[in-house]
Formats: structure tokens, sequence, C-alpha cells
């Protein structure tokens, strides 16, 4: 456009987002293989099993009650299993484990910054430093190992007790969507 004799752009320079839409798209503009792994990180996520089997898992929850599951904790056995558990089979809770993660993350960089500033004045203290870091990182990473051991138990446990007692539609149409025959 001309403004007052001087020319002045209000489009966005194009190219490079074509070029972005290029890499993602193939010849015939069809996604790429590559392109679902750029724009999905989420990909190591459980997917949904199928809603008959989601409906039936919760159904046996509610039909048994308290008798197969395990006992509460907030970070082993909470609601979020069981909704967890319900949609995708596995036992497990997401927050606690994005928790004891990031816990542990966080640890070993308070640790190691503060052992950095003790070394440059007080370097006889850095066993001492290092091993409550060592401490400090640790227990978040044991604590996300015995959940882990806890949820794969109770995954057993409760997957076992509910195939036992599971209607035949639920086997039927589970066996044609995860053999891909609908």
């Amino acid at each position: 456009r001309q403004k007052n004799g001087t020319e002045t752009s209000t489009s966005v320079d194009s190219t490079s987002e074509e070029k972005k839409i290029e890499s993602l798209l193939g010849e015939n503009g069809e996604e790429t293989a590559n392109s679902e792994k750029q724009r999905s990180p989420l990909n190591d996520l459980p997917k949904s099993d199928p809603p008959i089997l989601v409906l039936a898992r919760t159904r046996f929850i509610l039909e048994q009650g308290e008798s197969v599951l395990p006992p509460y904790h907030i970070v082993y056995s909470n609601s979020e299993c069981i909704a967890v558990w319900c949609k995708t089979g596995r036992w497990s809770t997401l927050q606690a484990s994005v928790f004891l993660h990031s816990t542990a993350i966080g640890n070993a960089k308070s640790a190691t910054a503060l052992t950095l500033g003790v070394a440059a004045t007080n370097p006889w203290l850095i066993p001492a430093f290092a091993t409550v870091g060592l401490a400090a990182v640790g227990t978040p990473w044991l604590m996300l190992k015995m959940a882990n051991d806890k949820w794969t138990a109770a995954t057993t446990s409760l997957t076992e007790k509910f195939w036992v007692q599971a209607e035949p539609e639920v086997f039927v149409e589970c066996i044609e969507k995860w053999s891909n025959i609908r």
C-alpha cells in the first residue's frame, strides 16, 4: 500500500509460514508421517480403549465397589487411578508421576546451585552437600519406582478380576477393534 508517498506492508511475510506448511505436507498436500510426530508430542500417553470396554470396566467398578480396589493412597491409589484404569486399562496417576518427576528435577537444580555456591567459599563442605543433594534427588525417584510397582500390581489384579466376569460382547468388540477387523 502507499501512504504519503511511502510504501508500507500490512501483510505478514508468508514465506516462512509456507515453508512450515510445506514441511508438514507432502507433494499432494497430504500429511507426511513426520508431520504427525512433529505436531503430536503426546504420542506416549496411553490411548483410550474401545467405548464398550470403558463402559464395562466402569460397570465392574460400580458393581464390585471397594472390594476390588486397592486401599486409598494419595499417590498409589486415588480417584484419578480409577478413571485412568476405566479408560485405558492401566492403573496410574499422571498427577503424581509429574509431581515426583518435577520434584526430583527441581531438587537436582537446587542442590547443584547450593553445592557450587558453598564450594566457592567452603570446599570442605562439598561431601555433606553432595550427600544431601543425592538424597533430595533420589527420594522422589525412589517413590516413583515404588508407585510404578504398586500401579503394575493393581493393574494386573483389577484386569484379571475384570476379564473373569466380562460379558462375551466385550470380548468380541475388543478383538474386532484390536485386530483391525472393522
